[in-house]
């Protein structure tokens, strides 16, 4: 797996939780829902749910919201390491020395192998 694997994992899974805070955020849940609407008691218990339920959607939305955006700065930081390591293959590259097809005589062993 490469950076740009990850950083594309990453940003799935930002978008993935940005869409599942917002649908959860539309289910549209309305005090009726909970018997707000109904008098004495029981419509006060129904007010007082609603409450309860309104405020722990609006917490559980902005920590996802919150975490989304972690997320896809986590991505940009993987995309950006990945095209720094690209950048830095291509200047070390540009500064070998070009060999003949017998390879290069005197490299010490201390340069890259693998390309």
């Amino acid at each position: 797996m490469t950076l740009d694997d990850v950083a594309g994992r990453l940003g799935a899974a930002s978008d993935a939780i940005s869409d599942a805070s917002n649908a959860f955020e539309a289910i549209g849940v309305v005090a009726r829902d909970f018997g707000a609407d109904a008098g004495g008691q029981l419509g006060e218990l129904g007010r007082q749910l609603y409450a309860l339920w309104s405020a722990a959607v609006l917490a559980r939305t902005r920590e996802a919201t919150a975490h989304a955006g972690r997320l896809s700065a986590a991505a940009s930081a993987a995309r950006a390491a990945a095209r720094g390591y690209q950048e830095a293959d291509v200047t070390f590259d540009a500064s070998r020395p070009a060999c003949g097809g017998s390879g290069c005589s005197g490299s010490g062993g201390g340069g890259r192998t693998d390309g």
